[in-house]
């Protein structure tokens, strides 16, 4: 899965996502990807630097020709303080799922992000798996060699 682009309208989008999950059509290079997410109204980035895939589902598309669109992943990274926010880095986890309904997906494509350390969400997009943001800028894009692995 590949990815990128904002939710949120305004000067400034609520949030910036990008980066790959599985990238070179395997789990294990680069740790299963990189995904990253800025928050600019919180003044924070996430990284997910430790991605695995759970599932992958959904109808077929045709934004490339796929059997799935839905793909779910959760993995480990790091949380930062940016732009004056002088929050220090942090382990943390987190829980995705990125769904691919049009090609072009400004305003179809979903994202679904909870970050945690420990029990507690510190960085959240969408309401739940079941209840996703729309992206408003950018695409996200599921290649089918990302979810046979």
């Amino acid at each position: 899965m590949t990815g990128g682009g904002t939710l949120g309208r305004g000067k400034t989008p609520d949030f910036s996502y990008g980066g790959v999950v599985y990238p070179g059509c395997s789990p294990k290079a680069a740790e299963g990807g990189n995904w990253n997410v800025i928050s600019h109204n919180d003044g924070l980035h996430f990284q997910g630097q430790a991605i695995v895939v759970d599932s992958c589902s959904g109808d077929p598309t045709s934004s490339p020709k796929v059997t799935v669109r839905i793909i779910d992943f959760h993995g480990t990274g790091i949380l930062s303080g940016i732009g004056g926010n002088p929050a220090d880095t942090i382990p943390v986890t987190f829980v995705a799922r990125a769904i691919d309904n049009h090609d072009g997906g400004k305003g179809a494509d979903q994202l679904y992000l909870n970050v945690m350390v420990g029990a507690t969400t510190v960085l959240q997009i969408g309401t739940s798996v079941a209840a996703p943001a729309t992206i408003n800028t950018g695409n996200i894009q599921i290649h089918q060699s990302s979810c046979n692995n």
